[in-house]
């Protein structure tokens, strides 16, 4: 059922929460958790009953010190775990009947009943709530009901605290490398098989679709000759911000993995989510997830760091920013300057947008033609650029990152190229990366 539009005059409360949107959504939905947070300050949650469907209803009660009551109603009118929640809510007796607002002391504007929006969205690791309630504006209890909002969220960022605490596996490290290239490394299984995994182990991977609702099948070879079969089902992947999925083979887990920019580096949130601290805890003790983990993440770094092919290259041109940003991103400019001294580009197609393509038809002074094609990941006028290339017949691969800094008018680029993929047929190309990039500043600062 579609909820009602959402007015400029409503009440809303937002809270940031550290702990994963699925435990966020489940405090929100569970007698046991709302029976800990559900109250404003001095009162507590003496009774609450949950029927988690659309036409369901949960039923509480709030006691004051004083020993006074009030009971509430909520009627779910839309539930998208773990995104969503829309209810009506109102004041009830002990019976789940409904009864007017004046019965506890309300004011008589005080509307029969409200409509409640909750939204809960992803933000580095953590999750963004949006509360928003339909009260009209001059309503003389509005203030305090926002105040009773915000001690509700208080207490639950408590039992989150306490939750997650028990119920997780938690992992940071921060990579320098660029965060196309780290999450690259999670989701291309030529890659991940070679670090996935604590030290010793290795993988054999049959499937790999990284998509919502895609299956990552695996096997990985213990030290000891065991193997451990692995199934895992992708929830949610937002390239190359997030990764969630479900560990479904046993033992059964959530995970959420972010990879966050900072500066050219990444920094990695791991969050292994249990169904129970008994599980959380026999996952630790039994197979070692604390320090497999830990040492997963050192094997990943050790993976980046092997990067002896990778080229930067920093220029500064007597132009401004905007003016080298379009010849960056314009196909008529980049005909004039990619490339190496005398190659031209009787193709240039360029459609700068994050998932827009990139094809150059480069003609050496033989004659001879190299296909490039490419995708933008990223495209921040004037400030950044992030677009892989691939040529070769697909034997080299290259992450591209391109920073535009404003010097006093004049423009400081860096351009990372970073190797993804490099057969031994491209051998030849990796050797004149850097000098064929030279050229090509050359020829740019040229035309600038």
């Amino acid at each position: 059922m579609a909820s009602s539009p959402e007015r400029n005059d409503d009440l809303v409360v937002t809270r940031v929460f550290d702990a994963p949107r699925e435990l966020v959504f489940e405090a929100w939905t569970q007698p046991e958790h709302l029976m800990r947070w559900w109250a404003p300050k001095n009162m507590i949650t003496a009774s609450c009953k949950v029927d988690l469907r659309p036409g369901g209803s949960f039923h509480y009660c709030m006691r004051a010190p004083d020993g006074m009551e009030i009971w509430g109603l909520g009627l779910y009118r839309e539930i998208v775990a773990p995104e969503r929640l829309v209810y009506t809510d109102m004041f009830a007796d002990a019976d789940g009947n409904p009864v007017p607002p004046t019965h506890y002391g309300a004011s008589p504007e005080f509307p029969a009943e409200t409509l409640v929006t909750i939204t809960f969205a992803e933000q580095a690791g953590g999750t963004r709530v949006t509360l928003r309630q339909t009260v009209p504006p001059a309503l003389k209890e509005r203030e305090g009901m926002e105040q009773g909002w915000n001690e509700m969220l208080d207490g639950l960022a408590g039992d989150l605290e306490s939750a997650a605490s028990d119920r997780e596996i938690v992992a940071t490290r921060m990579f320098d490398a660029p965060r196309e290239l780290v999450f690259r490394m999670w989701t291309d299984p030529q890659h991940v098989a070679q670090w996935w995994g604590p030290r010793g182990f290795t993988n054999t991977i049959s499937t790999m679709d990284v998509r919502p609702g895609g299956v990552w099948e695996f096997v990985m070879h213990g030290p000891d000759g065991v193997d451990y079969k692995n199934k895992v089902v992708y929830i949610e992947v937002v390239r190359p911000e997030r990764i969630v999925y479900d560990h479904v083979s046993g033992p059964l887990f959530h995970v959420t993995t972010t990879f966050a920019d900072e500066g050219g580096k990444t920094r990695v949130n791991v969050r292994m989510l249990f169904e129970s601290a008994a599980l959380r805890n026999k996952v630790a003790e039994e197979y070692g997830a604390v320090e497999g983990l830990g040492q997963t993440l050192d094997r990943l770094g050790e993976q980046l760091a092997k990067r002896p092919n990778d080229v930067t290259i920093t220029r500064v041109f007597d132009a401004p920013p905007s003016l080298v940003f379009k010849a960056w991103t314009d196909p008529k400019l980049v005909a004039r300057w990619w490339g190496p001294h005398e190659f031209t580009n009787p193709r240039c197609e360029v459609d700068a947008r994050p998932g827009g393509a990139i094809r150059i038809d480069m003609r050496g002074p033989d004659g001879t033609v190299y296909p490039m094609t490419g995708v933008f990941h990223e495209v921040v006028e004037p400030v950044r650029l992030v677009f892989t290339s691939t040529a070769l017949d697909g034997a080299l691969e290259v992450l591209n990152t391109v920073t535009f800094i404003d010097e006093n008018g004049k423009t400081k680029i860096t351009m990372q190229a970073t190797v993804l993929k490099a057969t031994p047929e491209a051998a030849w190309a990796l050797s004149g990366m850097e000098a064929g990039w030279t050229q090509s500043f050359e020829k740019l600062g040229a035309m600038l």
